[in-house]
């Protein structure tokens, strides 16, 4: 037999790859236009449905996801990019991919602890991860043993907050009791982080399987937050071999294959301030880089899937 017949039996025997990428009700087209494009170079199949629009069954102990008509759990690889506004059909979502046998680079409890900022705090806090002091409370009369921990300056983050949204910096007390007094209204849970002086910029870890790439994002002027959506700017920077441990120890504890670690310095160390379930691409400053990668790593672990099958 020669070389070129047996290529071609081994290429049509090959089990071919399927992805779907279930997005955010709020996706952004432009980021799930260029994700649709590198994927369709690595996948034979490609299938991106917003969240709104699955529908959810549950027969006889078994949950399945459909879409037209469509089995969405046949898929190989699922990647759902789904954001804290998403969490009444997330959680349903991600229980039921969990249940099927594709691949999938997150899981349910990640989405839940990353959607609770004070909850990434605490589960990474438990393996010795180092982040900034924080606090959760919801009464406004547990507001002042709180800021004692922490003291003025200090970050207040709405637990539903995202994208630099329902973030705030305390300055004084009487800054704190008029803006407690409108969130307790809607009885939101409160975080509460040390604010680190000095600072006009973080770090940004994407990790993607055993890769990092390390993006510096710096504070538009006039503002303290770094978050590219809010005018921030972006650039590449080298990591040194302690900021990627820690990315990696953080996407290893929450089990997540793709996600993003944010990190500033602190007292000239490492720590976590947030770990992001739905990063941005940040096309703007990166190009298609990052997509690149993610489509990547789910066309590898997809293959390895279909190879022990």
């Amino acid at each position: 037999m020669s070389a070129q017949i047996k290529q071609f039996l081994e290429q049509s025997t090959e089990k071919k790859k399927s992805l779907l990428i279930i997005g955010s009700k709020t996706y952004k087209e432009s980021t799930v236009n260029v994700m649709l494009e590198e994927a369709k170079k690595k996948f034979d199949s490609v299938l991106f449905v917003p969240i709104d629009r699955v529908q959810i069954q549950t027969s006889e102990g078994k949950t399945g996801l459909f879409y037209k008509g469509k089995n969405l759990l046949a898929f190989d690889a699922i990647y759902p990019r789904i954001s804290s506004k998403d969490m009444l059909l997330g959680e349903a979502v991600l229980k039921a991919i969990e249940c099927s046998n594709a691949y999938c680079p997150l899981n349910l409890e990640a989405y839940q602890v990353t959607n609770h900022k004070f909850f990434t705090s605490q589960k990474l806090s438990n393996k010795g991860i180092p982040g900034i002091l924080s606090t959760l409370f919801i009464s406004p009369k547990y507001a002042d043993y709180a800021i004692n921990e922490t003291g003025y300056p200090f970050v207040m983050k709405l637990i539903s907050g995202f994208a630099g949204k329902g973030v705030v910096l305390i300055n004084s007390k009487e800054q704190m009791e008029s803006i407690l007094d409108a969130v307790h209204l809607f009885e939101e849970f409160i975080c509460t982080q040390k604010f680190i002086k000095g600072k006009d910029s973080d770090v940004r870890c994407y990790v993607i399987g055993d890769y990092v790439i390390a993006v510096k994002r710096k504070c538009k002027k006039g503002d303290w937050r770094a978050n590219i959506s809010r005018g921030g700017s972006a650039n590449l920077i080298n990591l040194s071999p302690e900021m990627l441990e820690i990315a990696k120890n953080s996407a290893k504890t929450l089990q997540m294959d793709i996600c993003a670690v944010d990190l500033m310095e602190q007292k000239k160390k490492w720590v976590v301030i947030e770990v992001n379930f739905m990063p941005g691409p940040f096309r703007k400053y990166l190009g298609n880089m990052i997509v690149h990668e993610w489509i990547r790593l789910l066309a590898e672990r997809t293959g390895q899937i279909n190879k022990e099958n």
